[in-house]
């Protein structure tokens, strides 16, 4: 077998590996990306970075119940979101309350509204993701 790339990378010391990914992520489309940062990032904890995982999968197991729930009863679903919303507990609604919980289902419904969120929030999310962080936190500096 011949020999890798990865099997001389891999033994490189910090400061050499932090500047070999600084040089590869050049020679993609010439992105610079000084090798402190890649420093940084190799640096870190090895708890920092499983916490990230730990939890994108407590996120996963919340969407999944929340999209069962959802799709079980749409109607409770929003209603449940809303008192949450609005500091409600179910246990101790009062008949105002009830009302107001149950007039903005239907108006929901009647505009046949879509989405759960507030448009501005979804906005964002889509922008962060096509522009990046950065992007998204100084726009005006990409202007300059």
């Amino acid at each position: 077998m011949t020999r890798q790339y990865y099997d001389d990378f891999s033994k490189l010391t910090l400061d050499k590996m932090s500047q070999s990914i600084s040089d590869m992520t050049y020679q993609y489309k010439e992105t610079r990306v000084p090798k402190k940062h890649y420093k940084e990032m190799l640096s870190k904890g090895y708890e920092e970075i499983v916490e990230a995982s730990v939890s994108i999968n407590l996120v996963n197991t919340i969407h999944s119940t929340l999209a069962s729930l959802q799709k079980e009863s749409p109607k409770l679903f929003y209603q449940a979101l809303l008192l949450l919303d609005m500091g409600v507990k179910p246990s101790t609604i009062a008949p105002d309350e009830y009302q107001a919980m149950e007039h903005v289902w239907s108006v929901r419904e009647a505009n046949k509204a879509k989405q759960m969120l507030d448009p501005k929030y979804l906005e964002l999310f889509k922008n962060t993701k096509e522009n990046g962080l950065q992007f998204t936190l100084n726009p005006k500096e990409d202007d300059e």
